[in-house]
């Protein structure tokens, strides 16, 4: 037989002829794994779902709590730096207040012997004393 233009085959097989299958290759099947359980797999997605919402919650919360850490050791900062100044300006006012009394009992002393210096030197004769004299 000759083919056509139609495209049939030049050899058709007839009735009579036996047309073996070609011999199959046997693959190793791999083992089949079951299908998995929709439940797990809902559990595994919510489970996933919470570890990462987990992650998220707490990396927002480590942020807010540095922020409130920072805010409230400022204020204690702040409150610490004011009772300090008060501290010093009492400290600073008492000192300079013992100085001025040190100072003033001094002064006192050194005017007191001044004065008994004074005193303790005979005065000079007046002049009237020293006409009053005799032989002068």
């Amino acid at each position: 037989m000759v083919t056509t233009a139609r495209g049939y085959p030049r050899f058709l097989p007839t009735l009579t002829e036996v047309v073996r299958a070609p011999t199959p290759v046997l693959v190793p099947q791999e083992p089949v794994e079951p299908t998995p359980d929709p439940a797990v797999l809902e559990a595994e997605r919510r489970q996933a779902l919470v570890e990462r919402m987990r992650a998220h919650i707490l990396t927002a919360i480590d942020d807010k709590v540095q922020d409130v850490v920072a805010a409230a050791m400022l204020e204690q900062v702040d409150l610490i730096g004011e009772r300090l100044r008060r501290q010093m300006d009492d400290m600073v006012r008492e000192s300079l207040e013992a100085v001025a009394a040190r100072l003033r009992a001094e002064l006192e002393v050194l005017v007191d012997d001044a004065v008994d210096a004074v005193l303790a030197v005979p005065a000079p004769p007046t002049h009237d004393e020293l006409q009053t004299e005799p032989g002068v």
